[in-house]
């Protein structure tokens, strides 16, 4: 099979306001033996981790995981090529090795033998064909649609895959991560419809956990176990764990020992519409962790007595961007730009609106990503009075009635764009301080918040826009090269802010291309300088993910994540207190 794949855009626009408040019904009793009654959640005596979580998962489908929920739901019961490991590593997963050409252009995966779905069908290269099949369809409506393209799936045999890249992509192996699902029970949907095909909520996964049943407030798993140890996985959990038996998992083929085993024997995800709800159940004692809540939720319950916050360093960024097309002269010079940075209490919007879980922005680089060069970090300081002295001096004139930029009439009215408040409270919020912070140097200044398909699909798209701010996730491997190159500048395309930079679209390609690790920190670096320099979109802060654990947990690490989902990449080793 040979198949066109999208180019990795690691630019998810608004992917946090677009999700995040989906509240879809689950199918009743999935998973289940047959029977017509629904299994009543906690109507057994074993002890099993309890996680609550605010927000809803609608679809467990690698195609079809919208949401924030979803995606972590998915991350429990599919796997991907290769899969996150300690600090910045990524490790084997279905793939045990891989190769590839000097030109980086080629890259060959080989499938572990003797893998299975959790049906018993065997795990092949057509299944990771077939998944990119659907990502790269124009056809396709689902999440991932924009991660693959000009990049060719050729399956070589049972067990082994090519991917060819038309560009050089030294970061590849983020992108290899993506869940694969199984060919042999999507093959035959349409791309159109996959998405929202009843697959999502009767998944049949690979991953550690299987589910058991799913509801609207609640999805059950439990630990899929070999039968046997795991000679060739050593140093891994809980190789030698014996089967167990569930009363509410519906009869499956057995496993094979192709993967380690959760210590962990189920794992249970209650969802809840309100914090208030959460709280109420961890006061009692019903939860084991709590996830999804805002960033001061999740300091307060972490200061109930028993309870630690765990934070993943997240590189989901929170920036202004400004429009910088033709006919939009009044951010074309660097120095306005940097001015209007100035003024911005950075490290403000971290501790008040983030609750200090993240990091101040200087960058488009995350900090926690090995690419950022610490040593020729240029942080621009918080000072209102130099961002006036700044303006000043670019030719901009200050009266009653506001700032009248450098060969203008009139003074400038910006209207500052982002997500409703119900949908981003984080990037409302940051909106609201931005707007303020410019006020207080004398700019007019209108914050105007719009549901998110106005927001990016009438204005942001079509350039009609002076600013907005924006979550972006620029991901773990900072590819930013579909968020500012001069090609990305078109209608649905990722470089909303209409930048024209030859010089700069040097350097992004010069970056993303190296396969030597030293040779790319070095192109960084070289990016990073222009950025910084340039000041092309105003980075504010980098937010983590975070996690609320009981100190009867154990296991769970920090390590910088991606999405919702990495932050499981560890869940083999958790355990509960008392052995569970």
């Amino acid at each position: 099979m040979v198949t066109k794949i999208r180019d990795r855009t690691l630019v998810g626009i608004l992917s946090v306001a677009l999700v995040v408040l989906s509240i879809a019904a689950l199918g009743p009793s999935l998973g289940s033996s047959g029977n017509s009654a629904e299994p009543t959640p906690g109507n057994d005596n074993t002890r099993h981790y309890i996680e609550g979580v605010v927000g809803r998962a609608s679809n467990a489908s690698p195609f079809g995981a919208r949401s924030a929920a979803d995606r972590a739901l998915v991350a429990l019961l599919f796997r991907g090529l290769v899969r996150l490991g300690p600090g910045n590593s990524i490790i084997p997963d279905l793939a045990s090795h891989w190769e590839v050409d000097d030109a980086g252009r080629t890259w060959t995966f080989h499938l572990r033998p003797g893998q299975f779905w959790e049906d018993g069908e065997p795990i092949t290269a057509d299944d990771v064909a077939f998944t990119v099949s659907i990502l790269s369809d124009p056809a396709y409506t689902g999440p991932g649609g924009e991660s693959w393209r000009d990049v060719t799936a050729t399956v070589v045999d049972l067990l082994t895959v090519e991917l060819q890249l038309t560009t050089p992509l030294g970061g590849f192996l983020q992108a290899a991560t993506q869940p694969i699902a199984p060919a042999h029970l999507l093959g035959g949907i349409p791309p159109d419809q996959i998405a929202d095909d009843p697959f999502g909520q009767a998944p049949v996964g690979s991953g550690p956990f299987h589910v058991v049943y799913m509801l609207t407030g609640v999805v059950m798993l439990a630990a899929n176990t070999p039968i046997e140890p795991v000679p060739t996985e050593a140093g891994g959990p809980n190789f030698a764990t014996p089967a167990r038996t569930d009363s509410l998992a519906s009869p499956r083929a057995t496993r094979k020992p192709d993967v380690a085993v959760p210590y962990l024997s189920r794992l249970e995800l209650r969802y809840y519409d309100d914090v208030a709800a959460l709280r109420k159940d961890w006061v009692a004692g019903d939860l084991d962790a709590a996830s999804g809540l805002q960033p001061a939720d999740a300091v307060a319950l972490a200061a109930t007595p028993g309870s630690r916050l765990v934070a993943y360093p997240g590189t989901t960024l929170l920036a202004a961007g400004l429009n910088l097309r033709a006919g939009q002269s009044a951010f074309q010079d660097p120095a306005v730009r940097r001015a209007l940075f100035q003024a911005i209490d950075r490290n403000g919007l971290v501790s008040t609106l983030l609750g200090g879980l993240g990091s101040r922005a200087d960058s488009l680089i995350p900090p926690s990503s090995p690419m950022f060069d610490a040593a020729g970090d240029q942080p621009i300081a918080f000072d209102p009075a130099a961002a006036k002295a700044a303006l000043a001096k670019a030719g901009w004139k200050q009266s009653d009635q506001g700032w009248t930029p450098k060969g203008a009439t009139e003074p400038i009215a910006i209207e500052l764009l982002s997500p409703e408040e119900t949908a981003n409270p984080v990037a409302f919020a940051a909106a609201e301080a931005v707007t303020a912070a410019w006020h207080d140097i004398g700019l007019a200044v209108r914050h105007v918040p719009l549901p998110a398909t106005e927001l990016l699909g009438d204005r942001l798209v079509r350039g009609q826009f002076q600013v907005a701010i924006l979550p972006f996730a620029i991901g773990l491997d900072p590819d930013v090269y579909a968020l500012l190159a001069a090609s990305q500048t078109r209608t649905g395309g990722s470089n909303v802010i209409g930048l024209q930079d030859p010089e700069l679209d040097k350097l992004l390609v010069a970056a993303r291309t190296p396969l030597a690790e030293a040779d790319r920190v070095a192109a960084y670096a070289k990016l990073q300088q222009r950025l910084e320099d340039r000041a092309y979109l105003l980075p504010l802060a980098f937010r983590d993910d975070y996690v609320v654990f009981r100190d009867t947990v154990s296991g769970p690490e920090s390590r910088p994540v991606g999405t919702s989902g990495d932050r499981y990449w560890d869940v083999l080793t958790w355990r509960l207190a008392d052995g569970s």
